[in-house]
């Protein structure tokens, strides 16, 4: 799956709570139907309710905390 920067990720948010089509919105933004819904969904179990605020905080278009291998190399090597 792509990554989106957060602007686009805002924009795309801001399209489907207006209820622009998900088609429409991938051909502005580019982000195919899949990750939108996942954005959406993303978006609402951090606290996003169109409902009672439209308001789209960077918290909810953020990018999720990754696991990952650890480095070898320590910070002063780097």
């Amino acid at each position: 799956m792509p990554s989106y920067d957060k602007a686009t990720r805002a924009q795309a948010l801001t399209l489907k709570m207006l209820g622009v089509s998900n088609a429409e919105i991938e051909q502005h933004t580019g982000m195919k139907t899949r990750s939108l819904n996942a954005l959406f969904k993303r978006a609402k179990e951090r606290g996003f309710d169109p409902q009672t605020s439209p308001k789209i905080l960077d918290a909810y278009v953020e990018d999720g905390k990754r696991s990952g291998r650890p480095k070898n190399q320590i910070e002063e090597a780097v």
